[in-house]
């Protein structure tokens, strides 16, 4: 028996019906969805955790501002992270159910 692309000859190859494509073709449209609200967050994620380190940055150079502004940027912060932390429980107890 020869192999034709990891196949043997012998087998004929199947066709998928209109509706295996169908489905198919879903699943996958279903997937890329779900990958991209994954993307969509993680960039969320990424954009959280530059705004805080922006801030720090303001805070380690707070000589240089007003103190009504770093009292903003210690706040910002104070916010930012606390919504993480509520996020992260939020995944944990969801992924514990």
């Amino acid at each position: 028996m020869s192999v034709v692309k990891g196949k043997q000859a012998s087998q004929p190859e199947q066709k998928l019906s209109y509706e295996q494509l169908e489905h198919v073709a879903n699943n996958l449209n279903g997937r890329c969805q779900q990958l991209y609200n994954d993307l969509m967050e993680a960039k969320r994620i990424i954009d959280s955790f530059n705004e805080v380190g922006m801030l720090l940055s303001i805070i380690n150079k707070s000589e240089h501002f007003e103190e009504s502004f770093i009292s903003r940027c210690t706040k910002k912060i104070q916010d930012t992270v606390t919504a993480m932390l509520d996020d992260s429980e939020k995944a944990e107890e969801t992924a514990e159910k």
